[in-house]
């Protein structure tokens, strides 16, 4: 059986947590079946961000990466070179599985999500992963909202986060509404069963995939790590992910415990950068915070393991691996009460607060602050991490998935 795989960014040296997915699940894949990958069109003529590193890993692993792509990576081809020759490579696969299935602004000059082009143009069966598409709330009236909330935080972005916050809505249901069109579309898979609170998909063969992430093998070297007297907030530091909120929220903190907060992670772009620190200094908690950059795993399992607690006010997430490092690592973790963070609902180490709550994330911060390790005394919470130690497992979960879309063809 040949798989056509697309994953859009997981050559890029630029990889996220959808990324880190992809990277550890394809290369369980040549084990069950003939795999072929094709880079994203955004990937050609861009060989300062390629990592070529991973691309041997690929080749190691026996995934064949398209021989197009590999003789003009260099360049920048007119997208319809790129689908004649993509076309050519693919025309023996039976499945086509995209694995982080998204609508990007830039693909319109591409004609829409590739995968689905090619679906369509060579009549093969399409399979998509939909991780990013239900990661945050895609009605007017919440997206209105939420806006007015973002800007109060950090005013000096009202037009950005606008329209940013327009543009996502919009954007998923432009993705929703073009691959639900597609004629060879025969499944979906799932990250999280909550994506419906945010954005409705009406199709009958959607797969929940369980496990649908995994730990890091690394982070069992940091569980017993002695706690200092610091709380951690690491993720991609933009303002969906809560890089403003988490300033306000230890604002409220400090005024009742004192404690540091360390943060982690790349900044996207520059002027969240300049407004990131211009609110620290406006709540002059200078003193109080440490940006720690961004952190290799080791330093940053090590970083997390030494905390006390962390802080996730997070508006976009489908899963969030931070949360289950957390735990393992048995740091107690306040976050928002978003669908993607929804399967944590249930453990006494998590509280999930409204999202813009600040006062009440600071308070359940400051409970947890002063609770011991009875927080983690629960099997139930044992038997979740057990249950997603390992990479095998979700690679398990999309090769059924796959499995039974082999079985109709």
């Amino acid at each position: 059986m040949k798989l056509a795989i697309f994953a859009n960014g997981i050559i890029s040296t630029k990889i996220g947590g959808a990324q880190k997915h992809m990277r550890e699940v394809i290369q369980f894949l040549p084990d069950f079946y003939d795999v072929y990958f094709f880079p994203e069109p955004q990937m050609f003529g861009n060989s300062h961000i390629i990592d070529f590193q991973f691309i041997e890993f690929l080749k190691k692993k026996e995934v064949k990466i398209s021989k197009y792509f590999l003789d003009n990576y260099s360049s920048k081809p007119v997208i319809e070179d790129i689908i004649k020759n993509y076309s050519n490579e693919m025309r023996e696969c039976n499945i086509i599985y995209d694995m982080d299935f998204q609508y990007f602004l830039d693909n319109i000059k591409f004609g829409g999500e590739l995968s689905l082009r090619l679906s369509n143009l060579n009549n093969i069966k399409l399979a998509v992963c939909i991780q990013d598409i239900g990661d945050i709330n895609s009605h007017f009236t919440r997206t209105f909202l939420n806006i007015l909330k973002f800007s109060r935080m950090a005013n000096r972005m009202t037009l950005f986060i606008t329209a940013a916050g327009f543009y996502n809505m919009i954007n998923r249901k432009i993705t929703v509404t073009r691959l639900l069109k597609s004629k060879h579309l025969s499944l979906i898979t799932m990250v999280n069963t909550e994506y419906e609170k945010n954005i409705k998909i009406n199709f009958k063969n959607i797969y929940l995939l369980n496990p649908s992430n995994a730990l890091d093998s690394k982070i069992i070297n940091y569980r017993e790590n002695e706690k200092g007297n610091q709380i951690i907030f690491y993720a991609r530091l933009i303002y969906q992910k809560g890089l403003f909120d988490v300033l306000y929220i230890h604002k409220k903190i400090n005024e009742s415990y004192n404690i540091k907060l360390k943060i982690s992670g790349k900044f996207q772009r520059d002027f969240e950068k300049r407004e990131f620190y211009r609110i620290i200094k406006k709540l002059n908690i200078e003193d109080k915070v440490e940006y720690l950059g961004v952190l290799e795993d080791n330093d940053l399992y090590r970083e997390l393991a030494r905390s006390k607690l962390m802080l996730y006010p997070s508006h976009s997430d489908s899963f969030s691996i931070s949360v289950l490092q957390a735990l393992f690592l048995h740091v107690p973790v306040v976050a928002y009460d978003i669908p993607g963070l929804s399967l944590y609902k249930n453990f006494k180490a998590v509280a999930l607060v409204r999202e813009f709550d600040i006062n009440s994330m600071a308070r359940m911060a400051e409970k947890f602050l002063v609770t011991g390790n009875e927080l983690f005394d629960e099997q139930n919470l044992e038997d979740f991490i057990a249950g997603h130690a390992y990479w095998k497992s979700v690679a398990d979960s999309h090769i059924s998935a796959i499995n039974s879309v082999i079985k109709r063809v």
